[in-house]
Protein backbone atom coordinates (compact mmCIF):
# COMPACT_ATOMS: atom_id res chain seq x y z
CA UNK A 1 0.00 0.00 0.00
CA UNK A 2 0.88 3.50 -0.97
CA UNK A 3 1.41 6.36 1.43
CA UNK A 4 -0.29 9.38 0.42
CA UNK A 5 2.50 11.16 -0.97
CA UNK A 6 3.52 8.35 -3.12
CA UNK A 7 -0.04 7.93 -4.30
CA UNK A 8 -0.01 11.70 -5.20
CA UNK A 9 3.36 11.65 -6.56
CA UNK A 10 2.64 8.92 -8.72
CA UNK A 11 -0.37 10.24 -9.92
CA UNK A 12 1.07 13.23 -11.15
CA UNK A 13 3.60 11.33 -13.37
CA UNK A 14 0.88 9.06 -14.94
CA UNK A 15 -0.80 12.33 -15.73
CA UNK A 16 1.51 13.60 -16.98
CA UNK A 17 2.71 11.00 -19.23
CA UNK A 18 -1.19 9.72 -20.05
CA UNK A 19 -1.37 13.65 -20.92
CA UNK A 20 1.67 13.20 -23.55
CA UNK A 21 3.27 16.20 -22.33
CA UNK A 22 6.51 14.96 -22.55
CA UNK A 23 8.07 14.29 -25.86
CA UNK A 24 10.69 11.89 -24.77
CA UNK A 25 9.02 8.98 -24.13
CA UNK A 26 8.24 6.19 -26.71
CA UNK A 27 4.92 5.02 -25.83
CA UNK A 28 2.38 4.25 -28.12
CA UNK A 29 -1.32 5.93 -27.99
CA UNK A 30 -4.23 5.02 -29.81
CA UNK A 31 -6.60 7.75 -31.52
CA UNK A 32 -8.32 8.16 -27.81
CA UNK A 33 -4.76 8.31 -25.84
CA UNK A 34 -4.66 4.66 -24.55
CA UNK A 35 -1.73 3.20 -23.95
CA UNK A 36 -0.55 -0.83 -23.01
CA UNK A 37 0.38 -0.51 -18.95
CA UNK A 38 2.99 -3.07 -19.48
CA UNK A 39 5.04 -0.49 -21.64
CA UNK A 40 4.10 2.09 -19.33
CA UNK A 41 5.43 0.75 -16.43
CA UNK A 42 8.61 -0.27 -18.63
CA UNK A 43 8.72 3.41 -19.17
CA UNK A 44 8.10 4.25 -15.26
CA UNK A 45 10.54 1.98 -14.25
CA UNK A 46 13.08 3.42 -16.22
CA UNK A 47 12.34 7.08 -14.52
CA UNK A 48 14.49 8.44 -11.41
CA UNK A 49 12.21 7.40 -8.28
CA UNK A 50 10.19 5.37 -9.97
CA UNK A 51 12.60 2.49 -10.26
CA UNK A 52 10.39 0.28 -8.18
CA UNK A 53 6.44 1.36 -9.18
CA UNK A 54 4.21 -2.01 -9.69
CA UNK A 55 1.40 -2.80 -11.77
CA UNK A 56 -0.46 -3.01 -8.03
CA UNK A 57 0.45 0.43 -7.47
CA UNK A 58 -0.93 2.06 -10.23
CA UNK A 59 -4.13 0.41 -9.71
CA UNK A 60 -4.26 1.61 -6.32
CA UNK A 61 -3.76 5.30 -7.74
CA UNK A 62 -5.98 4.18 -10.53
CA UNK A 63 -8.78 2.98 -7.91
CA UNK A 64 -8.17 6.12 -5.66
CA UNK A 65 -7.70 9.04 -8.10
CA UNK A 66 -9.82 11.16 -6.57
CA UNK A 67 -11.04 13.49 -9.76
CA UNK A 68 -11.07 10.20 -11.55
CA UNK A 69 -8.65 11.41 -13.83
CA UNK A 70 -7.43 7.78 -14.78
CA UNK A 71 -8.77 5.38 -16.52
CA UNK A 72 -7.68 2.20 -16.47
CA UNK A 73 -9.68 -1.18 -18.04
CA UNK A 74 -7.92 -3.51 -15.60
CA UNK A 75 -7.04 -5.54 -18.98
CA UNK A 76 -4.07 -3.90 -20.71
CA UNK A 77 -4.93 -0.58 -21.38
CA UNK A 78 -4.97 2.50 -19.65
CA UNK A 79 -5.40 6.61 -20.41
CA UNK A 80 -6.26 9.92 -19.10
CA UNK A 81 -9.69 11.05 -19.20
CA UNK A 82 -9.00 14.75 -19.21
CA UNK A 83 -6.86 17.03 -20.25
CA UNK A 84 -5.28 14.61 -23.02
CA UNK A 85 -2.78 16.57 -25.19
CA UNK A 86 -1.82 14.78 -28.26
CA UNK A 87 1.81 14.60 -29.39
CA UNK A 88 2.60 18.18 -31.05
CA UNK A 89 3.97 17.11 -33.93
CA UNK A 90 3.18 19.77 -36.02
CA UNK A 91 6.62 21.32 -37.53
CA UNK A 92 8.54 17.63 -36.55
CA UNK A 93 7.02 15.86 -39.11
CA UNK A 94 9.06 14.33 -42.74
CA UNK A 95 6.73 12.96 -45.28
CA UNK A 96 7.93 9.76 -45.95
CA UNK A 97 7.08 6.57 -47.80
CA UNK A 98 6.37 3.97 -45.46
CA UNK A 99 7.15 0.10 -44.80
CA UNK A 100 4.40 -2.46 -46.35
CA UNK A 101 2.94 -2.95 -43.32
CA UNK A 102 2.51 -0.88 -39.90
CA UNK A 103 0.16 -1.32 -36.81
CA UNK A 104 -2.49 -0.09 -34.95
CA UNK A 105 -3.80 -0.78 -31.70
CA UNK A 106 -6.77 0.29 -29.98
CA UNK A 107 -9.43 -0.99 -27.19
CA UNK A 108 -11.50 -3.98 -28.38
CA UNK A 109 -14.74 -2.09 -28.37
CA UNK A 110 -13.87 0.09 -30.85
CA UNK A 111 -13.19 -2.53 -33.61
CA UNK A 112 -16.34 -2.25 -35.02
CA UNK A 113 -15.90 1.70 -35.14
CA UNK A 114 -12.73 0.97 -36.66
CA UNK A 115 -13.47 -1.51 -39.35
CA UNK A 116 -16.95 1.11 -40.09
CA UNK A 117 -14.69 4.36 -40.42
CA UNK A 118 -11.35 3.35 -40.89
CA UNK A 119 -8.35 5.02 -38.65
CA UNK A 120 -9.33 8.86 -37.95
CA UNK A 121 -7.27 11.36 -35.90
CA UNK A 122 -10.28 12.27 -33.59
CA UNK A 123 -7.70 13.66 -30.77
CA UNK A 124 -4.34 14.24 -32.81
CA UNK A 125 -3.99 15.66 -35.58
CA UNK A 126 -2.64 12.52 -37.08
CA UNK A 127 -2.96 8.75 -36.40
CA UNK A 128 -0.05 6.92 -34.40
CA UNK A 129 0.79 3.99 -35.88
CA UNK A 130 3.88 1.04 -34.69
CA UNK A 131 6.27 -0.69 -37.15
CA UNK A 132 6.00 -3.92 -35.19
CA UNK A 133 2.89 -5.32 -33.06
CA UNK A 134 5.40 -5.42 -30.22
CA UNK A 135 6.08 -1.63 -30.32
CA UNK A 136 2.25 -1.21 -29.45
CA UNK A 137 1.97 -4.30 -26.86
CA UNK A 138 0.50 -7.78 -26.71
CA UNK A 139 -3.23 -8.10 -27.74
CA UNK A 140 -5.13 -9.06 -24.30
CA UNK A 141 -8.43 -9.11 -23.25
CA UNK A 142 -8.67 -5.33 -24.49
CA UNK A 143 -6.49 -4.45 -26.66
CA UNK A 144 -6.91 -5.77 -30.13
CA UNK A 145 -4.21 -5.30 -33.05
CA UNK A 146 -4.86 -3.67 -36.42
CA UNK A 147 -2.05 -4.57 -39.12
CA UNK A 148 -2.33 -1.44 -41.75
CA UNK A 149 -1.83 -2.12 -45.38
CA UNK A 150 0.31 0.58 -45.33
CA UNK A 151 2.52 1.08 -48.43
CA UNK A 152 -0.84 0.28 -50.43
CA UNK A 153 -2.57 3.20 -48.74
CA UNK A 154 0.16 5.34 -49.55
CA UNK A 155 -0.33 4.13 -53.29
CA UNK A 156 -3.32 5.17 -52.91
CA UNK A 157 -2.75 8.64 -51.94
CA UNK A 158 -2.52 8.64 -47.77
CA UNK A 159 0.43 10.79 -46.53
CA UNK A 160 2.60 9.53 -43.84
CA UNK A 161 5.38 10.85 -41.57
CA UNK A 162 7.84 10.77 -39.15
CA UNK A 163 9.61 12.41 -36.44
CA UNK A 164 12.50 14.54 -37.60
CA UNK A 165 14.59 14.96 -34.12
CA UNK A 166 17.83 13.86 -33.55
CA UNK A 167 17.93 9.84 -32.62
CA UNK A 168 14.26 9.67 -34.28
CA UNK A 169 15.93 6.64 -36.59
CA UNK A 170 15.11 4.52 -33.33
CA UNK A 171 12.04 5.23 -33.06
CA UNK A 172 9.29 2.90 -34.03
CA UNK A 173 6.36 4.86 -34.70
CA UNK A 174 5.07 6.73 -38.00
CA UNK A 175 2.05 9.05 -38.20
CA UNK A 176 -0.37 9.13 -41.22
CA UNK A 177 -3.81 11.29 -42.09
CA UNK A 178 -7.09 9.01 -41.91
CA UNK A 179 -6.54 5.75 -43.46
CA UNK A 180 -10.23 4.04 -45.38
CA UNK A 181 -10.74 0.40 -43.72
CA UNK A 182 -9.99 -1.17 -46.60
CA UNK A 183 -6.22 -0.98 -45.68
CA UNK A 184 -7.04 -2.86 -42.08
CA UNK A 185 -7.04 -6.23 -41.17
CA UNK A 186 -7.50 -7.54 -37.69
CA UNK A 187 -5.05 -9.49 -36.46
Amino acid sequence: MLTSHEQTRLRKRLLSILRQNSEYHQLYYDTYGYTPVGALLGYLQTLKGMETVTRAAIREVVENDPARQLEWDQGVLIRATHGFMPTKTKGRLAEVAPPEILYYGTHRRLIDQVKASGLLPIASEYVQLADTGEAIGAPGDTLSLFEVQAEAAYQAGVRFFRLCVPYSHSDPFYFAEAIPPDYLHLQ
